[in-house]
């Protein structure tokens, strides 16, 4: 009698187990495209590569990191907006092209707060303002001595017209009243690289492109943004530390990874659940620590309500500098 009723459940679970091993993906079967809208050699870039590697081999497909630089990150995040709404394009980018360019464009080719799912910040990253190797100022207090010396003979770059980097560069400017010129670049990447070549003065770029160079002595750290130093270069003061008020000075770039508004919500649950399981695994978080990044991993309800929180924060900000939409 046991025998028979054991016999009749399992012939009763077959049909479960059949499905949970048939059951389709919520994903498409084809490649996995992650649009990064800024150059390669950036932070940004650095991310996609270390998270699209793994993410590949969970999925059990393809996933190919397309960089698609310009217009502060619009172009590349214009065309994830308009891309197939099922998993298989992905947006991963930075706080800039999300906020920052709302304010910007007069013409946006998207609306960051409709045309996008939120899936997961994966990082902060800090700002660092760095000077080059030649500059006679290897501290903020130097760099004042210094633009009262030389007046309006200094430059700062940073990674966008309107991104944090450029608010900060500029709020600093004003406060060392220094005449620096500001110069625009299409990422951070390239400000790394006007720094190496002594170009330009001073730029604002992440930690993580820039720790590297600090630590060959190519670059001169002069300090970070955010509320705490950085654990990547914890020998680099905040600009709060040194007495310096001005609420951007807190902030920090996020990393996150977006879908087209449409995706279903099983498709973005899994996506997040998947890149949340490699950056918290053991062979990834210590190298984006490492790296000078600092872990975020949020749930897709965290990111939605993060973002809404510094929408208003920043944009007034754009408007408060005059900075006029292109």
């Amino acid at each position: 009698m046991f025998r028979t009723w054991m016999a009749a459940c399992c012939l009763a679970a077959l049909p479960l187990c059949a499905f949970a091993q048939t059951a389709p993906s919520p994903l498409p079967a084809k490649p996995v495209r992650l649009v990064v809208p800024y150059p390669a050699g950036g932070a940004t870039d650095f991310v996609a590569r270390l998270v699209g590697e793994r993410l590949a081999k969970r999925l059990g497909q393809p996933v190919v990191v397309d960089n698609k630089p310009g217009a502060a990150g619009a172009l590349g995040a214009a065309e994830v907006a308009r891309a197939p709404a099922d998993g298989s394009v992905l947006l991963l980018t930075i706080t800039d092209s999300q906020i920052n360019n709302t304010a910007l464009f007069k013409a946006l080719p998207y609306d960051p707060q409709k045309d996008f799912a939120f899936v997961t910040q994966i990082v902060r990253s800090p700002a660092l303002i760095s000077a080059n190797a030649d500059l006679p100022a290897k501290s903020i207090d130097e760099l004042r001595r210094l633009a009262a010396r030389q007046p309006a003979s200094l430059s700062y770059a940073s990674w966008g017209v309107g991104g944090l980097g450029h608010l900060a560069g500029e709020s600093l400017n004003r406060e060392l009243k220094a005449g620096m010129v500001h110069v625009p670049q299409k990422g951070e990447g390239p400000v790394v690289t006007d720094l190496l070549s002594k170009t330009v003065s001073i730029g604002l770029s992440s930690v993580a492109s820039a720790k590297q160079h600090v630590q060959a002595g190519k670059l001169v750290p002069l300090a970070v943004l955010g509320r705490e130093r950085s654990t990547a270069l914890p020998q680099v003061p905040t600009l709060r530390e040194l007495g310096f008020t001005d609420p951007f000075y807190d902030t920090n770039v996020w990393l996150g990874v977006l879908a087209p508004a449409r995706t279903p919500p099983a498709v973005v649950q899994r996506l997040a659940a998947e890149i949340r399981a490699i950056v918290a695994a053991e062979d990834v978080r210590p190298v984006l620590v490492e790296r000078g990044f600092e872990i975020m991993n949020t749930t897709p309800e965290q990111f939605a309500g993060g973002y809404r929180a510094e929408f208003e924060v920043i944009t007034q900000r754009i408007r408060a500098f005059g900075i006029e939409a292109q």
